[in-house]
């Protein structure tokens, strides 16, 4: 069986919230002895995480792609005292 999927647009903020949301959603199915639901909020919560610190990555590496740029540009260092 094929399974769907769909591509949806968030913000780091946005998916921050999330994860906080599933955290929750997680401890009450652990309350009312839910555990399938506990560890289904589990999973998408560590989902979410990976996909965060994608997130986190990508701006590492545009900040430095960036800065090279701007270093072979100008012959020197970018300085926030200079700027």
């Amino acid at each position: 069986m094929n399974k769907s999927s769909a591509t949806i647009k968030l913000t780091k903020s946005e998916i921050e919230w999330i994860i906080i949301s599933l955290v929750m959603s997680k401890r009450l199915a652990e309350d009312f002895d839910k555990w399938d639901d506990s560890k289904m909020y589990n999973k998408l919560r560590e989902d979410f995480i990976n996909i965060k610190e994608q997130i986190i990555q990508g701006e590492e590496k545009l900040e430095k792609k960036q800065y090279s740029e701007e270093k072979a540009r100008t012959g020197k260092e970018a300085c926030e005292e200079c700027d």
